[in-house]
């Protein structure tokens, strides 16, 4: 997706100006005339170091998110007026990018416009499931009933991203420890030792021996490997820039033992979420495969959607592309035709969610229990044949003294 700049005039005759997230020119140029402004001049907007907005992070935070979405569905069953809930929710919010934005959507709104295309100009805080069911909720006059839904889809979304998280952060903690004190014992612990059995007329164990050349070596070629981890990371990034690239790279972490299987989960969990929130708001089939497509952060999973998307313009069924990949398991399919064939895909999809959360919770509880306890006999297992192999010749060195 890209943003272009355009300015133009509305239905009234007033100019316009602002911001659209599009495809291409073409698409902006239609996307625009389908909200009723007629763009004069519209250019893509690149930034660059001077006009980039630097965070660390992309986006809004989940949670302040789900947070403006709550509060504005509560302003709103109140009988508060959307300009003034807007208004409201800008004087109490604490987090700057949304501030600004709330800023010139209450102007924006107050001129006219409606509330969701204000919101599709701010695509940095606003994702695009909430410009899409804004829309329909203010087509259906149920915008509170909107915003509620997309505080209970980004809440739950960012529930399961968390288990995820913290199933893997002490695992990873854990290895990056073992690292170091690998390092430690490698580079300052060992070397000490070289010196003293090196002026020692004794024959050393082949286990010392071993430990002693992999420091040696490790303390005169560390630029190597420093090099090789620098090389690896540049190329790494290279290839996420590249079309071909990420997908290669996607393709692969899939095919990652447990990590690619907790990855593909979560991925068919946003996947089936995604679709079912935006059907069950009546949004149509194209336009919501389409916005699934764009959330999902898979470039694997963007090739079958957007293959899927190609068979539903068709006529056919969206998992005839889907039957030949592996990423999406037989039950998705048969749970996804019945739905189709049902007219209830929206429940089945929902159902799919609620299947593989469950898988999920049980697959990084299991995770947590089974490689804490391995992590930490690995690590006791390597430092204590370090500690061995510099210990066991002193035996020797004791006994040479004795004698």
């Amino acid at each position: 997706m890209a943003t272009f700049v355009y300015q133009g005039r509305d239905q009234a005759g007033k100019k316009t100006k602002g911001q659209v997230e599009a495809e291409t020119k073409i698409s902006a140029v239609s996307l625009l005339k389908e909200r009723g402004i007629v763009p004069t001049d519209i250019t893509e907007y690149r930034q660059n170091v001077f006009t980039k907005d630097i965070s660390f992070s992309k986006g809004i935070n989940p949670r302040e998110l789900v947070m403006f979405l709550r509060q504005f569905s509560a302003l709103l069953e109140a009988g508060i007026s959307v300009v003034k809930s807007v208004q409201i929710l800008h004087d109490q919010s604490q987090y700057k990018p949304l501030k600004q934005a709330l800023n010139t959507i209450k102007d924006q709104v107050q001129e006219g416009e409606s509330l969701s295309n204000a919101m599709s100009r701010h695509s940095n805080v606003f994702p695009q499931m909430v410009v899409h069911l804004a829309r329909v909720g203010e087509v259906s006059g149920n915008l509170d009933q909107a915003m509620i839904r997309l505080a209970d889809y980004f809440e739950k979304r960012y529930e399961m991203r968390q288990k995820v998280i913290s199933a893997l952060t002490y695992p990873i903690l854990l290895g990056v420890v073992s690292i170091i004190v690998l390092n430690v014992l490698l580079y300052m612990v060992v070397p000490q030792f070289t010196s003293m059995y090196a002026n020692s007329d004794q024959g050393l164990p082949v286990l010392t021996q071993a430990v002693l050349s992999i420091s040696q070596f490790t303390l005169d070629f560390w630029w190597v490997f420093l090099t090789f981890i620098f090389l690896v990371i540049i190329a790494f990034f290279l290839f996420q820039k590249n079309e071909y690239g990420k997908y290669y790279i996607d393709y692969a972490i899939l095919k990652v033992p447990i990590l690619g299987t907790i990855l593909q989960k979560t991925l068919i969990i946003e996947f089936s979420r995604t679709l079912s929130s935006l059907f069950t708001s009546s949004v149509p089939i194209l336009q919501s495969m389409t916005i699934t497509r764009n959330i999902v952060n898979n470039s694997v999973f963007k090739k079958i959607i957007t293959e899927s998307i190609q068979a539903v313009e068709e006529g056919n069924s969206m998992t005839e592309p889907m039957k030949g990949d592996w990423p999406f398991p037989p039950l998705v399919l048969h749970m996804i035709l019945i739905g189709e064939q049902t007219g209830n895909l929206d429940a089945m999809l929902a159902k799919i969610t609620q299947f593989y959360e469950s898988e999920v919770e049980h697959i990084t509880d299991r995770l947590q229990t089974l490689l804490e306890p391995i992590l930490i006999l690995f690590l006791s297992l390597v430092v204590g044949v370090i500690v061995l192999s510099v210990v066991l010749p002193m035996f020797g060195l004791y006994e040479n003294i004795n004698l």
